[in-house]
């Protein structure tokens, strides 16, 4: 066992000590405080979509500002309320006035806060619980911007014409000039014609409204328009039949009181929050890390073996240890690597958790760490972590045994990658429907028994199924361990790797 330990302290040093595995400590914390920074400035320098309407009807153009103008309202309200959440203690926060007060996103409250004097009065309330050095309460800039246009689009008489008189502004050939003299790029043209509306009583579709742009993938302009005009019309049926035209704003804002319970808790304890959200996500997220670590300590148990064979260190090592013990100190150690990098970051997450005191229960974090550490989803993490791994380090222990090179590896790891990654497909379906029939049929499969009982794990699956797989699971790995256990044995000290036909001859000779 001595020499087991030693092997496994050797892989394990050799990864976890080296410059850059502690590079990637260090950076990936400032990496991600980067990325978060990037973002923040991604999003406050997201270039204003200038766009131009042409209205044939002049009946909507107002319409579409007022939606504009509603999107930013609710943009500012959004971020409002998370300016308080991080730069105000949560029940401090939750003790302001209403309008101000952490709530939802809705048109009701964004005219409250209106009625209350707007954000200037919010900043008056929130300064005395502010913490130190907050900044003052910035609103984003507006996202979209109606600006006119062309001269000539005003003479035009058509849609077509219109269509050609913006085309080159569309295409970026020219700019459109602000009544300040700056020129800004066309992002897109809201073309409505003569006519449009809802559909005649005799059944006629009336013309469609057009818009046009060259940016395919940012649909947010779009949809708006798409909104405001259906908004638009659905007032102008509400007047149809005798309703002002306000009413259909007033229903609008109508948001029914909802919440989501469990049946499997006591009344009082039953309705569901951010941490029972969170602990029904929990195991998705496990089960992808899983399934990368598993991946990824394959990796380094099948470079590892490659290099020590094709540069002879195998045999140093054979000298003074015996093909087994070499084998479970690698497969030992690469488990503890594997095992390190989870654990440094759940650390990290107790340590930020503490930092942030009595608010850590209101973070993100704090759900996260009591979900880990209230219920069984840590132990059930570490004992199909164990459980895969055992299956999946074996398959690239042995295909390392038998390859002098990457380039002999690649015959065996198109098939290995199509068995890995084959479920990945399935998983949302499994997520979905934790008890469902696929869902079962993954748990029966022993491979991908440990992706699917995680993937189920927060939903209850019936212990009868999840005992009987995990012993199949156990079974199976048992044999598949033996079987590629002697692969490894007899394969790790021959000089040429052996042919297809002879893998089956090396897993049923023992080893000398």
């Amino acid at each position: 066992m001595k020499q087991v330990l030693l092997i496994a302290w050797r892989e394990y040093k050799q990864y976890v000590f080296s410059r850059g595995f502690l590079i990637f400590l260090v950076m990936f914390p400032v990496g991600l405080a980067a990325l978060t920074a990037a973002l923040g400035l991604a999003e406050r320098n997201k270039p204003v979509r200038a766009f131009v309407i042409y209205d044939q009807t002049d009946q909507y153009a107002d319409e579409i500002d007022r939606e504009v103008e509603r999107r930013h309202a609710l943009s500012t309200l959004n971020a409002w309320n998370l300016y308080l959440a991080a730069y105000a203690p949560a029940d401090a926060a939750e003790a302001l006035p209403e309008p101000f007060a952490p709530d939802g996103v809705s048109d009701a409250r964004v005219k409250a806060i209106e009625d209350a004097g707007g954000y200037e009065a919010g900043e008056a309330a929130v300064a005395d619980i502010l913490r130190p050095g907050a900044p003052p309460f910035e609103a984003p800039r507006a996202q979209f911007e109606r600006v006119a246009g062309p001269p000539a689009l005003q003479d035009a008489t058509s849609l077509e014409e219109a269509e050609e008189i913006l085309r080159p502004y569309l295409l970026e050939e020219r700019k459109i000039v602000r009544p300040d003299g700056s020129a800004a790029p066309l992002f897109a043209a809201v073309l409505i014609p003569e006519g449009f509306g809802p559909p005649q009583q005799n059944g006629e579709e009336a013309p469609s409204a057009q818009f046009w742009s060259r940016n395919l993938t940012d649909t947010a302009l779009e949809d708006l328009v798409g909104n405001a005009l259906d908004a638009a019309l659905k007032r102008e049926a509400a007047e149809a039949l005798g309703l002002p035209r306000a009413a259909l704003d007033d229903v609008a804002a109508i948001s029914a009181p909802f919440d989501a319970y469990r049946p499997d808790r006591e009344a009082e304890e039953a309705q569901l929050d951010m941490s029972d959200r969170i602990e029904t996500l929990m195991p998705a997220a496990l089960t992808y890390m899983l399934l990368v670590i598993i991946f990824g300590v394959g990796n380094l148990l099948l470079t590892n073996t490659i290099e020590e064979r094709s540069n002879k260190i195998v045999e140093i090592l054979l000298s003074s240890v015996t093909a087994g013990q070499l084998m479970m100190g690698k497969l030992i150690g690469i488990a503890a690597v594997g095992l390190t990098m989870p654990a440094i970051f759940l650390v990290g997450g107790l340590a930020g958790s503490a930092t942030l005191g009595a608010d850590a229960g209101e973070s993100v974090m704090g759900p996260v760490i009591a979900s880990l550490f209230t219920s069984p989803l840590l132990l059930i993490y570490l004992f199909y972590f164990f459980c895969a791994y055992a299956i999946f380090a074996m398959i690239f222990l042995a295909i390392g045994a038998v390859s002098n090179s990457l380039q002999d590896a690649q015959s065996y790891m198109g098939p290995v990658m199509l068995l890995v990654f084959a479920p990945l497909p399935f998983m949302m379906m499994v997520f979905q429907n934790p008890n469902g029939f696929i869902a079962s049929l993954l748990t029966w499969i022993p491979i991908y028994t440990p992706y699917a009982v995680m993937m189920r794990a927060a939903a209850d699956p019936p212990l009868w199924e999840i005992i009987g797989a995990t012993a199949l699971m156990l079974a199976f790995a048992i044999v598949l361990v033996r079987f590629l256990g002697r692969i490894f044995r007899n394969a790790i000290l021959q000089s040429s790797p052996p042919k297809a036909r002879e893998v089956w001859r090396l897993a049923r000779k023992d080893a000398a």
